[in-house]
């Protein structure tokens, strides 16, 4: 299997993913509002797919580290309603002609920084996970960003009982989505072979993030996170218009 990416965008986009799983282990969110348009700019083919893949990995190395932490009713209403939105985001994915899917990728991205900037934390109740499980499901299979709608959900919660449940969340999620989009025929062995091959960077990233916990706070990570998010979209947008 020949590998159309050059070595100068796999060393650039390992280095991209270093950054999002930094932030993502020391805060408990940000991989993929970092690592999605950032990896759209070097090409297409790293999302959603290739990004997905690789972030199981760091989503599970998360929750190994806290699940005796996690919130097993949330996750119980949650699960359920993220497969319903998954199934969307696939065939948002399948509808969209390829000309345009760099402009409505960044428009997602700028979507889902809107909804974290603007909307107040909602209270941790029924309806409101299920809306939300959704809203994750729908925005992580189409642009492999399901976490805008969590970070609304999570904002005043314990960090301690953000970072594991979201991680079982997200595991969840982004397993579903692969399944979602190879059905769709738009996941392949070779995004997924695109995808081990960022494993490096995740790796240091994570190892990185770890050693930073308790340094880095959500503040930080936050502004991390929402500026490299609205900058990496805008450029996106620009190239794709």
């Amino acid at each position: 299997m020949e590998l159309t990416q050059p070595l100068s965008s796999l060393l650039v986009a390992n280095g991209v993913v270093v950054l999002a799983s930094l932030v993502q282990t020391s805060t408990g969110m940000g991989f993929g509002m970092i690592a999605a348009p950032l990896l759209a700019l070097i090409s297409l083919e790293f999302v959603p797919g290739p990004m997905l893949f690789v972030n199981v990995f760091l989503s599970l190395l998360m929750l190994s580290d806290g699940r005796n932490h996690v919130v097993r009713k949330e996750v119980t209403l949650l699960l359920p309603t993220i497969f319903v939105g998954t199934l969307i985001g696939a065939a948002v994915i399948m509808l969209l002609p390829v000309d345009i899917l760099g402009i409505v990728f960044a428009l997602m991205i700028l979507v889902a920084v809107a909804i974290t900037v603007f909307a107040k934390a909602l209270p941790m109740t029924s309806g409101n996970l299920v809306i939300c499980g959704v809203a994750v499901g729908v925005m992580g299979t189409a642009t492999g960003i399901p976490g805008g709608p969590l970070v609304v959900l999570y904002q005043n919660e314990p960090i301690e009982k953000t970072r594991p449940t979201m991680a079982l969340v997200f595991t969840f999620s982004y397993i579903a989505s692969l399944i979602a989009l190879s059905i769709a025929g738009v996941f392949s062995v070779y995004l997924a072979l695109l995808g081990l091959l960022m494993l490096p960077g995740l790796i240091v990233g994570y190892v990185i993030g770890k050693r930073l916990r308790g340094y880095m706070s959500r503040e930080i990570g936050r502004f991390l996170m929402l500026s490299i998010a609205t900058g990496g979209a805008v450029l996106l947008l620009l190239k794709s218009v």
